[in-house]
């Protein structure tokens, strides 16, 4: 099975400015986000708070442009050729 994962805006400069990575071998979106320790590791610790045991708080994903927020979160499955979009967005204060 391979997946899509696209990423946009500061995240893709940690994978060299590609649009899309893919994966292989992931259910889950946990799956992709642990899958992306094989991308880049600083990418990895960008995108997971380690210490919180979830996603760093400025990061959205969705899977085939669904919020995983209304979804299962980390548990939402995934299926061949699905697309994961995972981007950090800027807010001001």
């Amino acid at each position: 099975m391979v997946v899509r994962v696209r990423l946009v805006g500061v995240l893709k400069a940690l994978t060299l400015g590609r649009d899309y990575v893919e994966l292989n071998e992931v259910s889950t979106v946990r799956d992709v986000i642990n899958g992306l320790k094989s991308i880049n590791e600083k990418l990895f610790k960008r995108v997971f708070d380690h210490a919180r045991g979830e996603l760093a708080p400025d990061i959205y994903v969705a899977v085939n442009d669904i919020d995983i927020r209304l979804l299962k979160g980390l548990d939402t499955p995934i299926r061949d050729g699905d697309e994961v979009l995972i981007l950090a967005y800027i807010h001001g204060g």
